[in-house]
């Protein structure tokens, strides 16, 4: 018998989480899954994308020098960074470790956020 089946959500600090959940919502094309008390659940919308939520929490702080949190997977890193730079969001440049392409981008709230591309078969 297994006893955990997925992981649900994954936890992520906001100064102001519906300002937050607004950007994640109009940047990832999230939806909204519920609010309480100041926290946001987030999932994607759409068919293949996961289902994994991503949950904002109220935060006083935002600790700027933590290790990012969670990843997202991308199959254009490339129009991602643009779009991300476009909207004025810090971002690293794309590297390469063996054949997986990654940056690292700071969400509205402060936090980083990695992103990675693993081509089929890499």
């Amino acid at each position: 018998m297994t006893l955990v089946n997925r992981i649900d959500t994954v936890f992520v600090p906001a100064r102001d989480t519906a300002q937050a959940a607004d950007w994640y919502c109009r940047m990832f094309s999230m939806s909204r899954i519920f609010e309480s008390a100041g926290y946001v659940g987030l999932r994607f919308d759409g068919e293949g994308r996961g289902e994994t939520a991503l949950t904002l929490y109220p935060a006083e702080r935002i600790d700027r020098d933590a290790h990012y949190a969670f990843n997202f997977s991308t199959d254009d890193p490339e129009a991602l960074r643009d779009a991300l730079l476009a909207e004025g969001v810090e971002a690293t440049e794309i590297r390469a470790s063996g054949p997986l392409r990654h940056f690292d981008f700071r969400d509205i709230s402060g936090n980083w956020v990695n992103v990675c591309h693993l081509p089929a078969g890499g």
